[in-house]
């Protein structure tokens, strides 16, 4: 059975294919199932829906006190009767109907043994790590490889792991999987703009271990090669403005290439995984106040960190694993209003030993598919008419659908978001538990669609909406009728509503100004 959703949390189709296939499974006989979805499609929600739908105690494996925090808040705004409890360092919630535990935790004798075995449903989010000794013991301990088992059912962006240590040993079969590049398609997440720089530093003599670099020879390697200066000069020529997360390898490079940005004019600042948790909150908030434009880390963001209004992420750790690689740029694809794309700098050292994965190469290109910065889905549209398909001895064209990828024009009025609805605006404003989807009438109509909501899932809904109603060339930022002069129409709504005009407008600017003036009055 799927669960018919909350209004608060409503499910987009992919979710709703995802918890079919998961119970289309169970009724197959499958007990332990894995979901494949790229990061920002909202994996976390479709977990939350299928503990609700199916009752009973519920556990929610994670490795890191972000993704459980992430995960209470989702469980509680799905079900708010329902208590959640938290099983971390100094928290032992075991008594309450659905848990969330961290594994390090868990995986110690004594809080194993007060959890009690009687799960319903057991998720593990972040599944890639759960062929690891903790992961198995835990689900040994309850019952998981047991044919009267609880259902387990692991969520992960990176089915396959770096290290080449397969996932079969946990899970029975990947019941639905979603790419990065279909949820690009789809208009699910951001488009990409990917910049490669090629750093003179030889990483032949880099040695190799579980399947990528040796990190400490790696960081060694890049500050031999000066590293931090070449960053910050390529982030001065390709990212202008743009919000910021880098990766490298090793603690001293993080902290020497912020050093360097912060040299270069760029406000920077630097993690890593010994930096206290409240200095670590206060500098992603900065982060997120736009005070930081850069922050600089070492395999700390590469999980459980969401910050969508993020449209730059620094690849200057070269990698051999494509589940890291995925992780890393995974950090840049959540929507957020007026974010047209997400730059993907990839920094790669010279190499005549190691094969490196790239934007180019995670998404099936070659690198000068993407030459110039140009949009992932413009070069495999490009890449897909041009038909290379051999039949017969033939070369075979082949038609495909186009991209509609144009991201939807929001207007940004004193942090408010709107967007125009043809029979009125949809706004998203900021409440106390979380972020609001109004529908506001011309006629003084006001209706809440959605609350409680990150803004992420707040702007899905509105776009669904949008898009539902056909009215997306009302916000296109490419329609050509914004480059028209206003409209008598749209100078007479302006009067009436005592908003000064300066000058000529075009109407394109003219709608803004409606749409925020409905927004301040409608959301007030």
């Amino acid at each position: 059975m799927v669960h018919t959703p909350s209004a608060s949390l409503d499910l987009r189709p992919y979710q709703r294919e995802a918890l079919g296939a998961v119970a289309a499974a169970e009724q197959r006989g499958v007990r332990r199932t894995l979901v494949a979805l790229p990061t920002g499609t909202g994996k976390t929600v479709i977990f939350s829906h299928l503990i609700h739908a199916r009752g009973g105690r519920a556990l929610v494996l994670a490795h890191r006190d972000e993704l459980l925090g992430q995960a209470a808040d989702k469980l509680t705004r799905v079900d708010p009767a329902t208590p959640v409890g938290l099983v971390r360092a100094e928290l032992d919630q075991v008594h309450a109907p659905i848990i969330a535990a961290s594994i390090q935790t868990l995986a110690r004798d004594a809080r194993l043994a007060r959890l009690g075995t009687d799960f319903h449903t057991i998720v593990v989010d972040e599944a890639h790590h759960a062929a690891a000794p903790t992961y198995r013991r835990v689900l040994e301990h309850l019952g998981a490889f047991e044919d009267a088992g609880p259902l387990v059912v692991g969520f992960t962006a990176t089915p396959e792991r770096g290290d080449r240590v397969g996932l079969g040993c946990v899970f029975e079969e990947i019941v639905y999987r979603r790419t990065l590049l279909d949820m690009l398609r789809a208009g699910y997440l951001c488009d990409l703009r990917a910049v490669q720089v090629t750093l003179e530093a030889d990483l032949s003599q880099v040695r190799v271990r579980g399947g990528d670099f040796a990190e400490g020879e790696l960081a060694a390697a890049l500050l031999e090669a000066n590293a931090p200066e070449h960053v910050a000069e390529a982030l001065g020529e390709h990212a202008a403005g743009r919000k910021m997360l880098v990766f490298v390898p090793g603690v001293e490079l993080a902290y020497e290439t912020a050093g360097a940005l912060c040299a270069a004019g760029i406000r920077a600042e630097a993690l890593d995984g010994t930096t206290p948790r409240d200095e670590r909150w206060a500098i992603l908030a900065r982060l997120r106040s736009g005070q930081t434009r850069a922050v600089v880390n070492c395999a700390v963001l590469t999980e459980g960190f969401d910050e969508p209004s993020v449209n730059c992420v620094v690849v200057a750790r070269p990698t051999k694993s494509a589940p890291l690689y995925t992780q890393m740029i995974g950090r840049g694809t959540r929507m957020y209003p007026g974010k047209a794309d997400c730059l993907i700098l990839d920094l790669v050292g010279a190499s005549t030993r190691h094969e490196l994965v790239t934007a180019a190469t995670l998404i099936g290109l070659a690198p000068c598919d993407l030459a110039g910065g140009r949009l992932v889905s413009e070069a495999v549209t490009e890449r897909e008419a041009r038909g290379y398909d051999i039949a017969d001895g033939r070369l075979v064209s082949r038609a495909v659908d186009l991209f509609d990828r144009h991201a939807l024009h929001w207007v940004t009025d004193g942090g408010r978001f709107s967007l125009s609805l043809g029979d009125g605006m949809l706004v998203l404003q900021e409440v106390a538990s979380g972020w609001q989807v109004l529908r506001l009438g011309h006629g003084g109509t006001r209706q809440v669609v959605a609350s409680g909501l990150d803004l992420g899932y707040a702007q899905g809904i509105a776009e669904d909406l949008v898009r539902e109603a056909k009215a997306a060339a009302l916000v296109d930022p490419n329609a050509r009728w914004r480059h028209r002069p206003a409209t008598p129409k749209q100078l007479d709504t302006l009067r009436r509503m005592r908003v000064r005009v300066d000058g000529s407008l075009s109407a394109g600017r003219a709608s803004e100004l409606i749409g925020a003036a409905i927004a301040r009055r409608g959301a007030a």
